[in-house]
């Protein structure tokens, strides 16, 4: 006759209803592990900033040991070459503001973009993650993480990532780069933000700080509109016939303003 052993009758006993449930057979994630995997699978959306269409930015650019300023409204869009091409609608200030400072900084952009963008993008790949907290920022959940290159090479930032813990999009940016590919420019630092609407970005603002060798620290603020706010933009400007192609060339010729709890920027 067929008697149960022991490790039948525990068996048994698991499969039985209790009035005590058993433990949960798999341990909730790791704080900060749902957002970075969410962030992970956001990657492979179309960027609404380089991938939808053309772009408008107000680039915002000073040099305060010179006392001068630049100003310029320009669309960035993707040539044939699919690289970024950018049209000059609105200019004014002083022009060495835009040689000394936007100038480098769109130069340094583009040796990035010449890059693959495996070898440059935030992920696992290329950098090294350490979760540092959760906070609310604007009644919205989100993963603060530290990220570290595995390697030292242009392209590549030293700083924080921020991330929504509901869509998995990288809200902020922050720190420095660990390599510039011109000789003229001692060190880039920058802090970018992301606004969500509907859980859509609508608007980022790129806040960079530049030392250079020749003209000190210079500082760019940098705000971008997605396709859908820069038609109406592109359709006034050129109305009123101040279209022009971009004129300067990009030339290759600190630390940025820190950042308050609610992620404003002040100078140091």
């Amino acid at each position: 006759m067929y008697r149960p052993t022991t490790c039948t009758l525990a068996l048994l006993a698991l499969l039985i209803p209790g009035s005590t449930p058993a433990e949960p057979l798999i341990a909730p994630p790791a704080s900060g592990s749902l957002a970075f995997a969410r962030y992970i699978a956001s990657l492979h959306q179309r960027d609404p900033f380089s991938e939808s269409g053309p772009v408008s930015l107000i680039i915002e650019a000073s040099l305060p040991g010179l006392g001068k300023e630049s100003r310029l409204v320009a669309v960035r869009e993707t040539g044939d070459s699919e690289r970024s091409e950018y049209k000059v609608l609105e200019s004014d200030g002083d022009a060495a503001v835009t040689h000394e400072v936007i100038a480098p900084y769109l130069a340094e952009q583009k040796e990035i973009e010449n890059r693959p963008l495996s070898s440059v993008i935030i992920t696992p790949a290329n950098y090294k993650f350490h979760f540092l907290r959760e906070a609310t920022i604007d009644n919205t959940s989100t993963a603060i993480f530290r990220i570290e290159p595995k390697n030292k090479r242009e392209g590549l930032i030293q700083g924080e990532l921020w991330i929504d813990s509901a869509t998995g999009l990288a809200v902020m940016q922050a720190g420095y780069f660990v390599k510039t590919s011109s000789a003229g420019i001692r060190r880039i630092e920058m802090v970018r933000d992301t606004k969500l609407r509907d859980g859509f970005p609508s608007s980022r603002i790129t806040r960079v700080a530049i030392e250079t060798r020749r003209a000190g620290r210079g500082y760019l603020t940098i705000t971008e509109f997605p396709p859908a706010a820069t038609s109406a933009v592109v359709r006034a400007r050129q109305s009123a016939g101040r279209t022009v192609l971009l004129a300067f060339a990009l030339t290759s010729a600190a630390p940025i303003p820190s950042r308050d709890r609610e992620g404003a920027v002040k100078e140091r």
